[in-house]
């Protein structure tokens, strides 16, 4: 099947937004891949409960999306991209790989039909502890918490409470919220969302039932051609976490998602809750080769150079912003030219 064409207007704007014919002639002289990075991709632009806004894309602004980079780029496997750059060999022309965080279950029954129907490889980050009916992953569960609790004061135990009132107010406390728990452990973060759930008579696992993907859905995405990758247990910031906590959410990850499709999982992304805090550093890198991982992606952009370090991997975030297919566009050839 052919892929989707883009619409006329959507080609004049590539071609015209900001310069880019110009831009792009000069992006040819950077040699470097790209490495995009999704989360949930959503049937439309309302809001869902488990992701924020800012990491939501709706599946038609997707579809475009995906066509546009299979014209214009050379989408490649992760698997293709590391052992290129680890040996320091030449990249396609403009190699991009695509790629998921955190493991919803919109990836499977969205994003998976558009990337089969173009041809394209992919990559998800799973966080293994909310896979196939397990505990929601936290940060969606302090969403939940704030969009559906009773109007009123919101006491998350060791926080300041907060008043909740019109639905518009409360995305932002929600991230506010998140951000503050981010530096605890997960099983003391666990216990105070789950004891300011029960004070304000929330069911988070009932608003959240089936926001994350299965294992069978995880399997299917393997014999698809993606590549599965690992994302701790419990989305844990594991440079924040002591090393003991950060080693075991991470070999447990790894492990876990290996029996589950049948191979081997060398492939890491750091979570990055907030992007407030710390969430990487030499110390983790070196972690993650001492536990036989190949590569480790980040939530800084940036171009993968052959030769560079495979365990900081620059990736370019993809939302709301870069919807609109001429903005995707520019972002990605300016980011060839500043890199």
């Amino acid at each position: 099947m052919r892929p989707p064409r883009l619409g006329t207007w959507a080609l004049k704007r590539v071609v015209f937004h900001s310069g880019l014919l110009t831009l792009a002639g000069r992006a040819r002289r950077h040699a470097g891949g790209m490495v995009l990075r999704y989360h949930a991709i959503t049937p439309d632009a309302a809001e869902v409960p488990y992701a924020t806004p800012e990491i939501c894309l709706p599946v038609a602004a997707f579809r475009v999306q995906m066509a546009f980079v299979k014209r214009a780029y050379t989408v490649v496997s992760l698997d293709e991209l590391i052992e290129r750059t680890s040996r320091g060999a030449t990249l396609p022309p403009r190699a991009l790989a695509v790629t998921f965080d955190d493991g919803y279950a919109d990836n499977h029954r969205l994003a998976l039909p558009v990337l089969r129907r173009l041809d394209l490889p992919a990559t998800v980050y799973l966080t293994s502890g909310s896979m196939d009916g397990g505990p929601p992953l936290w940060m969606s569960a302090v969403r939940a918490l704030a969009l559906t609790a009773p109007p009123g004061e919101l006491a998350i135990p060791g926080l300041a409470p907060v008043t909740l009132g019109a639905a518009a107010e409360r995305g932002p406390i929600a991230r506010a919220l998140t951000r503050a728990l981010v530096p605890l452990s997960a099983g003391e973060r666990s216990e105070r969302i789950a004891a300011a759930a029960s004070a304000c008579g929330v069911d988070v696992g009932r608003v959240l039932a089936g926001s994350m993907l299965d294992w069978e859905q995880a399997r299917d995405l393997a014999r698809a051609g993606w590549t599965i990758g690992a994302h701790t247990v419990t989305h844990v910031n594991v440079a924040l976490a002591p090393p003991e906590d950060a080693a075991a959410e991470i070999a447990a990850s790894r492990d876990t998602i290996a029996a589950a499709i049948g191979a081997p999982v060398v492939h890491f992304a750091y979570p990055n809750t907030g992007g407030a805090h710390r969430y990487f550093d030499a110390a983790t890198a070196g972690m993650l080769r001492r536990l036989g991982f190949r590569s480790a992606v980040t939530s800084a952009p940036g171009l993968v150079r052959p030769g560079g370090d495979p365990f900081a991997l620059p990736r370019i975030g993809v939302g709301p912003r870069l919807a609109p297919v001429s903005e995707l566009a520019a972002t990605l050839v300016r980011q060839r030219l500043a890199a």
